[in-house]
Formats: structure tokens, C-alpha cells, sequence
């Protein structure tokens, strides 16, 4: 063959693919970090773009992320500046990326296949945009560390480990492989478990439904034995719980604590329409709510937000902005299902950024199109405790701030704070529900009177 052919045929031959150590480390990349493998044409890369035989990042989410691969020039001088050169790159593309993604931090990795001395100027990053290197000598299957690298991305160890594997005779994958995979734990590690989540059985939800019911059923039962023994509403913020004008002059909460969270769970016994549309509207808003923040989260916000809904009606009711009348009772579980509106209004704002977009946005359309009917019906009709509504609803607004969705729709599991703190008012309500009912048998066991008034 001539020099001329010869030289045809290298002109000819595809470029070389990523070293087998890449394409190794890459599989891990993008199925046991979640990254994506990276296209050079891809402006999001910015001055990272055609600069490494092969990269790994994620895009969205509160944590920005890069690792790449590159084989650095072989004179020592030259390499060690090559490296400043990428560090420098790879700090100004992490801050892009908190303000463009609005991630909390940036983590990147620069892994050279060959010897690097440290340069002097290199560090571990600043603040939130954090930069390790490390260099792999894939003859020897020494790894050192140059910079140090950033939680959650492969450490020295684990691309030493994969070094010597390959040394021994394991085959590296394709990138063919490596693509498949990445496609498959998109499919099956993103998508999936979020599927998953929506389509869980709402436990908590139909549970509270059910309580709902069974407790409207029992107030029947029992009303016209309360009649003749004490004033209708002995559970709501009826007058018998609260005497609004001594509250108003006194400007203390001395009343029973207790009611705030029995009132949620009673509806008027004129109509079953209350107990209904409540039941209606937890079965909207509840199920939505379990299925992306869990049941814990949902028991709980439903519970403060009923209490915040109570006494922020009450406190408007003691000061005279609300017109209410004392003997008209305040009950019903709308205040914690607001609440619960609420909690979904802020959801991707500040907890679950990573929560996909089109998935919080499309909630987030949903609740703000049910409040805002609910509010235009409460005050159009006679009778609706708006307040309650608004108080319930600012209270799982500002919840929504520290509670996050489950980790399978891009949350984070509860802090052991947090878990504390919801259990505690889980176990208070039960409490209160106990004294509920034992102020109705000390009511049942009163002797009949003549009157039907409050105390």
C-alpha cells in the first residue's frame, strides 16, 4: 500500500471512542449517580463542550453535576496547566449552573487518564461549586487524588477498583452499553418509581374519609339525645366551647384545647351535603398529597392546618374582623383540607425542586383552579367559615416551605425533626379526640333539661 492510500484509509477510519476505563466508570455514572451522559454539542456545556472523551451530568434538580474524562498532553508542565485551565472552566460552568438551573450547589469531577502534578492555584472549589480531580495512570492503576472529590460522585476507591478490573481482564462496555443503560434507568429510575408514587393505594386518605363518615353517622345517632341535654354542636366551635366575647376581653386561648381538632372531624347535621362535599374534596386533594408527601406528612399537615384554620377564625372572630355569630358552630374539615391545597401550592418552590417540572406545574394549575372556586363559593354563600379556609390554607402554605415530597418524585426522605414533630401532633390529636368523647359520654350521662341553650 502507498503512503497516499495508507494515509487515505486513517483519514477514512471513525475517530476513537472513550477509553475503556470511561465507558466502566461511565455505566456507574449513569445508573448508580443518575447522570446523563453528555453530547459536546450541547450548549449547556458551555466551555466544558469538546473538551473530554467523555462526560456525565445532571441538569436539573437542586445539584448540578459534571464528570469528565480526558486524556491530558504528555509534557508535566503542560498538563498541570491544562488542568487550571479545566478547574477554572469547570467552577465558571458550575456557577452558570446555579443560576440557570437554580441549583443549591454544583458538583464536578475532572478525571485525567494519565500522570498530573497538582497545580498550585487548584483547590476543592468555593462555596456552593465544589471541583475534584483526579488522575488514573491506567498502566498501574494508581489513582491520585488532586482535588478532593464532591460527595455523591465516584470517590478514589471505587475508579481504582475499576482500574485494576480492567487491568485483570474484564471487559469494558460499549458505549452502546452504556447508552442503553443510561436510557434504561431513565425509563426505570426516574419515571418509573414516579409512576409508581401516583398510583400508590391512598391508605390515609380513604382512612379519613371513612372517619368522616362514621362519625356524621354517630352525630345523627346521637343529636336528638344532645338536644335535651346540651346545645347542638357540642364539639364544634359552637358557643358552648367558646365564649368569643369573654375570649376578645380577656385575650387568652383558656377555652378547651381540644376542640381545635374535633371540630375537624364534625360536619353540620342539617344536611349531608358538608360531610360529602368534605369527603369529595379529600378524596381530590388528600389522595394528591399521600401519593407525592407520604402519609405521615398528610395526617399531619391535615391536622395543623385544621388547628391553624381554628384559631385564626377564632382570633378574627375575638378582634371583630370576622362578623360570625357565636352559636353558629365551626366545624368541618375544610380548614385542614385548605391546608392541604396549600401544601401542594408550594410544591417544587423550595422543597422538591427536582420534582419534574411539568408534573409539579400541572398540580400546582390543578389546586390553584380548586381554591380559587372554593373561595369565589365561599363567598357567595351564607354560612361558609372563609376564614377557617384561609387560615387552614396560609398554615400548609408555610409547611409546604419545610416539608418535602417523597424521594421517589425527587424529594427527600423526613429529617428525624420532622418525623418527631408530626408524630407528636398525631399523637396530640388523638388525645384530643379522646377528650371529645369523653366530654359527649359526660354530656350523654347528664340528666335531661327543659331548655336548649348553651351554658
Amino acid at each position: 500500500m502507498t503512503e497516499s492510500g495508507a494515509a487515505d484509509a486513517d483519514a477514512s477510519a471513525p475517530p476513537p471512542g472513550p477509553p475503556p476505563i470511561a465507558l466502566a466508570v461511565g455505566l456507574d455514572l449513569v445508573t448508580r449517580y443518575h447522570l446523563r451522559l453528555t453530547d459536546e454539542r450541547d450548549a449547556r456545556l458551555g466551555p466544558l463542550a469538546g473538551e473530554y472523551a467523555l462526560g456525565a451530568a445532571a441538569w436539573t434538580g437542586r445539584r448540578a453535576a459534571f464528570v469528565g474524562f480526558y486524556q491530558p498532553p504528555p509534557d508535566a508542565a503542560e498538563a498541570e496547566r491544562d488542568l487550571q485551565r479545566r478547574y477554572d472552566d469547570a467552577v465558571a460552568w458550575g456557577r452558570e449552573r446555579l443560576s440557570v438551573q437554580g441549583a443549591d450547589r454544583g458538583d464536578i469531577l475532572l478525571v485525567a487518564l494519565g500522570p498530573v502534578s497538582r497545580p498550585p492555584a487548584i483547590n476543592s472549589g468555593d462555596g456552593a461549586v465544589r471541583v475534584g480531580a483526579v488522575s488514573i495512570d491506567p498502566a498501574t492503576t494508581t489513582v491520585n487524588v488532586l482535588a478532593q472529590v464532591p460527595g455523591g460522585l465516584p470517590g478514589a476507591t471505587e475508579l481504582r477498583n475499576t482500574a485494576r478490573a480492567l487491568s485483570q481482564g474484564r471487559p469494558p462496555p460499549t458505549l452502546a452499553a452504556v447508552d442503553l443503560a443510561e436510557r434504561q434507568t431513565v425509563a426505570g429510575g426516574y419515571a418509573a418509581p414516579t409512576r409508581q408514587a401516583m398510583v400508590a393505594t391512598p391508605v390515609v386518605t380513604y382512612s379519613l374519609i371513612g372517619i368522616f363518615a362514621a362519625i356524621y353517622l354517630v352525630e345523627r345517632a346521637i343529636e336528638d339525645t344532645l338536644r335535651t341535654r346540651y346545645a347542638p354542636g357540642t364539639l364544634g366551635f359552637a358557643r358552648p366551647l367558646f365564649d368569643l366575647g369573654a375570649l376578645a376581653n380577656s385575650g387568652t386561648f383558656s377555652h378547651d384545647w381540644w376542640r381545635y381538632i374535633t371540630s375537624a372531624f364534625l360536619h353540620s347535621d342539617t344536611s349531608i351535603f358538608h360531610v360529602a362535599s368534605n369527603c369529595l374534596a379529600m378524596l381530590f386533594i388528600g389522595r394528591l398529597v399521600e401519593q407525592l408527601h407520604g402519609r405521615l406528612v398528610l395526617l399531619g399537615v391535615f391536622l395543623a392546618s385544621a388547628v391553624g384554620g381554628g384559631v385564626f377564625w377564632v382570633v378574627c372572630t375575638s378582634i371583630g374582623i370576622s362578623s360570625a355569630s357565636p352559636f353558629v358552630p365551626g366545624i368541618g374539615a375544610s380548614g385542614g383540607i385548605a391546608g392541604l391545597a396549600g401544601l401542594l401550592i408550594m410544591l417544587g418552590r423550595v422543597q422538591g425542586k427536582s420534582v419534574p417540572v411539568g408534573l409539579s406545574g400541572s398540580i400546582r394549575q390543578y389546586v390553584l383552579i380548586i381554591v380559587v372556586l372554593n373561595l369565589f363559593i365561599g363567598f357567595s354563600l351564607q354560612g361558609v367559615n372563609n376564614y377557617a379556609h384561609i387560615g387552614g390554607f396560609a398554615t400548609g402554605a408555610a409547611l409546604g416551605l419545610i416539608l418535602p415530597p417523597v424521594e421517589a418524585v425527587g424529594g427527600r426522605r423526613l429529617r428525624t425533626a420532622e418525623q418527631a414533630a408530626i408524630i407528636a401532633l398525631v399523637a396530640a390529636a388523638v388525645l384530643a379526640l379522646g377528650f371529645g368523647a369523653q366530654h359527649i359520654a359526660d354530656v350523654l350521662s347528664q340528666p335531661q333539661v327543659s331548655t336548649i341553650g348553651g351554658p
